[in-house]
């Protein structure tokens, strides 16, 4: 992903999107898998793995613990366990083990402005400042560029927060999943990449 001539052999791995089903209600679970791929990656409650073996066999679980996130292999055996930081931003995330994942909500949009005032109604209906500053926010372009300071850091797993009711399974798996592909991103003419000035926080969170 991203590869350049410049890139070390670290950089260049892909990231691995995971996508939250804790507290979610059997039934928003099946509009989540309904719309993704086989072989999606979900992080899910205990009491909700053998159900979602059954319903989807092929996908990727994950679970929560004291310990971080465990990644679970088919058999239900124990593959890994990683780091987790919970609504971070790269600058607050230093000397972290080798194998980490961060957690982030996601509010993904055609444009940026949409995007941006989207996040705002939700700030305005109560998302926890932690939650906003660390948000993914804008287009697929900008949000590729956002992950992609968590990869530089050596991070390259990523758990989508969005509840289900506002989740852009799609959109994630339609536009930016192939940017996550590709060597580069191209960027939106119109994306405002260094901040947003306007809005009750910033690109990277920096003021609220």
């Amino acid at each position: 992903m991203f590869i350049t001539s410049h890139d070390t052999p670290a950089i260049a791995r892909h990231l691995r999107l995971i996508w939250s089903c804790l507290d979610m209600s059997r039934e928003d679970m099946k509009s989540c898998l309904s719309q993704l791929p086989t072989g999606s990656s979900l992080l899910v409650a205990d009491e909700d793995i053998d159900w979602l073996r059954q319903q989807a066999p092929r996908h990727n679980l994950l679970r929560r613990t004291d310990a971080g996130i465990e990644r679970l292999r088919f058999d239900g055996s124990l593959a890994e366990t990683m780091a987790l930081y919970l609504h971070c931003l790269p600058s607050q995330i230093a000397d972290h083990p080798a194998r980490s994942v961060v957690a982030l909500d996601i509010v993904l949009r055609e444009n940026t402005e949409e995007a941006w005032e989207d996040a705002e109604t939700l700030i305005h209906e109560g998302l926890p400042t932690q939650i906003a500053a660390s948000a993914l926010i804008g287009t697929s372009q900008e949000i590729a560029q956002r992950l992609n300071d968590y990869r530089k850091l050596g991070i390259f797993d990523v758990i989508l927060m969005a509840p289900c009711a506002r989740a852009p399974y799609r959109a994630v798996c339609e536009t930016l999943m192939p940017l996550l592909r590709q060597q580069s991103i191209p960027l939106d003419g119109h994306a405002r990449i260094a901040g947003i000035s306007n809005g009750p926080f910033e690109w990277h969170g920096a003021a609220l």
